[in-house]
């Protein structure tokens, strides 16, 4: 019941704050010389009282993009998907290989393994993005082969595999870190010690007795893994020319007429309703794991 009113509580807050801080571009300018920043007051509430106006109407979903108008609604759709698919799916990957290498790292003394997956786990996202199309254009340079596509030349011939493993190694590497973590300290604790008196195989009480308990660690953390995706779904519609919403909502907010306020905010609840799915998705599949481990 206390889950339901907070969600309750938070939609309303989670619509003013985009509604208020899509208002930015428009309330904060510099003045007509180029020099002090200005608040513009009233045409920041004409365009807020404009899009409020405009949902009965459907005017507030309407927008341009170059000199052509169009329904923000014909639009969203195959943005959207893109993006779901790419976080989502990506996701799933990064924490499947990330929660099965840590378990690995936390029984393993490779410690040089580990020193170099710290080492890329601290390269920022668009450098290692960056790194790996490098080394695809290296390899085919080298040999011919091109390896997979460093990115998308049109909406009908997407890259897939590179920004796929691009999306997928931020939460790898978060998982990886974080259960080598969890489990060398739950590894440690007393009724793991029984558990190996009993003479159960290693197996048994790493997947088993030590994994449950390490899980709801990340079902409270998940908030901040999502929080890290969904800024990094820009960087990698950004640098492999995904038609994501990120890309949709930058490239066309501030169209022929200027900024687009109405197509901002749809834009940004977009991105939320987007953030809510994934978290679902991805609870379900943490719940998914539990099951399995439990048996």
């Amino acid at each position: 019941m206390f889950r339901l009113v907070k969600t309750a509580m938070a939609v309303p807050l989670a619509l003013a704050f985009i509604l208020s801080v899509s208002l930015l571009p428009l309330l904060l300018q510099l003045d007509g010389d180029g020099g002090s920043l200005r608040l513009h007051w009233s045409q920041s509430f004409a365009a807020l009282s404009d899009y409020i106006a405009g949902l009965g109407s459907g005017d507030s979903f309407r927008f341009v993009s170059g000199k052509n108008e169009y329904s923000f609604w014909d639009r969203i759709g195959a943005s959207f998907r893109v993006s779901f698919f790419y976080i989502s799916a990506g996701s799933l990957i990064g924490m499947t290989a990330g929660l099965l290498i840590g378990v690995y790292f936390a029984l393993s003394k490779a410690e040089w393994l580990k020193r170099i997956v710290e080492l890329l786990g601290a390269l920022p996202d668009f450098v290692m993005i960056l790194l790996l199309q490098f080394a695809v254009v290296f390899v085919a340079s080298k040999t011919g082969a091109v390896v997979f596509q460093v990115a998308s030349l049109s909406t009908d011939d997407p890259a897939i595999a590179l920004p796929l493993l691009s999306a997928a190694l931020i939460p790898a590497n978060y998982m990886i870190q974080n259960v080598a973590m969890q489990m060398k300290l739950t590894l440690s604790e007393d009724y793991i010690g029984f558990a190996k008196a009993r003479g159960l195989s290693r197996r048994r009480i790493v997947f088993h007795h030590a994994l449950p308990n390490v899980l709801p660690f990340f079902k409270a953390d998940l908030h901040k893994l999502l929080g890290i995706l969904m800024g990094n779904i820009f960087v990698v519609e950004y640098l492999y020319n995904l038609n994501g919403v990120t890309m949709f909502l930058f490239s066309d907010a501030f169209g022929f007429g200027g900024y687009q306020y109405a197509l901002v905010v749809n834009g940004l609840m977009t991105l939320i309703i987007l953030y809510a799915v994934v978290y679902v998705l991805i609870r379900l599949y943490l719940w998914g794991w539990e099951k399995v481990i439990s048996r």
